[in-house]
């Protein structure tokens, strides 16, 4: 039966695990990539839409974005959207389990192997979430609360697509209030930092992004943090055991 969760020392454990060495180079790892992926993001939109906006507004609209071939601008986003989702997979084990000796051969076994179930999983998570908050928003919102560990349990537990899904929602049972709690917060913050970015990106646009994109790279590791104590506190039978023959996908 799962345990019940403590929003405190949720909060804590997150706050911890960022406030190490290892911690802030993950944090720093996470900015570098938010930033690359803008840029190149943005150097693909300002290629695509040179011929039909003045190249001032394009300029103000893009401010990261640099003059490359749409070929290579949109082949950059998708390599780091992967590096992401490695990055995020390392980051997982990471605060789960032996930060301070990371990285090892635990944080990085079978990492082709789990990328790709993640994007899977991450992809099916996705869809739901729109989906249910398409047909009414709360559908969305407890499908998003539900399913929140379903990464988690690829990278830490090595489980495969279903089997990730079905343990995300047996974890969530009986906390979800707790957990929508910690999403909101989440949501809250990011809103703010939204916001905030946005008002000064009006009036300087590189400002904006660049302090943007740190602000999120940020808060990104946060919830990491949050959703790693959530699932120690919720699952300590399983939380330091992996299955070292699980290949399911």
């Amino acid at each position: 039966m799962p345990s019940t969760l403590d929003l405190s020392q949720t909060f804590r454990y997150a706050f911890g695990r960022i406030a190490t060495r290892n911690g802030l180079l993950l944090v720093a790892a996470y900015v570098f990539v938010q930033l690359l992926s803008q840029a190149t993001t943005q150097s693909l939109a300002a290629r695509l839409t040179a011929d039909r906006l003045p190249a001032d507004a394009v300029g103000s609209l893009y401010p990261l974005a640099v003059d490359l071939p749409v070929a290579v601008s949109g082949g950059l986003t998708v390599v780091l959207f992967l590096c992401g989702t490695v990055l995020g997979v390392l980051t997982v084990r990471a605060f789960h389990r032996d930060l301070e000796a990371f990285p090892t051969a635990d944080h990085t076994r079978r990492l082709a192997r789990t990328t790709v179930v993640a994007l899977v999983v991450s992809l099916i998570v996705f869809l739901a979430i729109v989906v249910g908050t398409f047909l009414f928003v709360f559908p969305g919102i407890f499908l998003a609360v539900s399913l929140v560990f379903a990464v988690l349990v690829v990278a830490v537990e090595d489980a495969g697509v279903i089997e990730s899904l079905k343990r995300s929602w047996a974890l969530a049972s009986g906390n979800r209030i707790r957990l929508f709690a910690i999403g909101f917060v989440l949501v809250v913050a990011s809103g703010i930092v939204g916001f905030v970015f946005s008002a000064i990106g009006a009036v300087a646009p590189l400002v904006g992004e660049v302090t943007g994109a740190v602000a999120t790279g940020v808060i990104g590791i946060f919830g990491i943090g949050l959703v790693v104590g959530a699932y120690r506190q919720i699952a300590p039978a399983t939380a330091d055991a992996v299955d070292p023959t699980s290949t399911a996908l």
